[in-house]
């Protein structure tokens, strides 16, 4: 199955836990592309104090494991680099969500895809749009690419191509 996953970092050497994370999705997931780099504001609860700024990016990967299978990889990788539970939107070592698993549309109390909040974040669009900009969207009709032209960049900035610091 096409799958694309955004990951962010914003504690510890965030490039680093990126970098971790992608290795590790290996062999239960083969990285096909990995996104450039970017750099954005900690998203916060309403009155909390500012985060450090994140590192995002995104990656498509092929696999053969199924949604809830992927999901509970993903977790058990964040788990290892050192994600604990926490309140929302608190700082963390890695973050990695299922942006699209092929076409499908998932709502379940453990797993929601796509990704609830993709059309809302630029941090989240920008790297899956070089990625996957002529994708459909499952919900709507529109690619991602055209929900990329759309959404405001101020903000987020672009640090590296995935040449840049992804050596695969």
């Amino acid at each position: 199955m096409r799958v694309f996953l955004g990951l962010g970092a914003n504690v510890g050497n965030r490039k680093e836990n990126l970098r971790l994370a992608l290795r590790w999705l290996q062999p239960a997931c083969r990285v096909i592309a990995v996104s450039s780099l970017y750099r954005s504001e900690a998203v916060v609860l309403e009155g909390a104090a500012p985060g450090p700024d994140y590192l995002n990016a995104a990656c498509e990967v092929e696999t053969d494991l199924s949604p809830h299978d992927l999901l509970a990889h993903v977790k058990s990788i964040e788990h290892a680099i050192g994600r604990r539970p926490a309140e929302r939107w608190a700082p963390r070592p890695i973050d990695i969500d299922i942006l699209l698993y092929g076409d499908q549309v998932i709502n379940t109390d453990e797993l929601i895809v796509p990704h609830p909040r993709i059309a809302e974040r630029n941090f989240v669009l920008a790297p899956l749009a070089e990625l996957a900009s002529d994708v459909d969207h499952p919900v709507g009709d529109r690619t991602i690419g055209e929900l990329a032209e759309e959404i405001d960049y101020d903000g987020l900035e672009h640090l590296a191509a995935p040449d840049e610091w992804w050596p695969n």
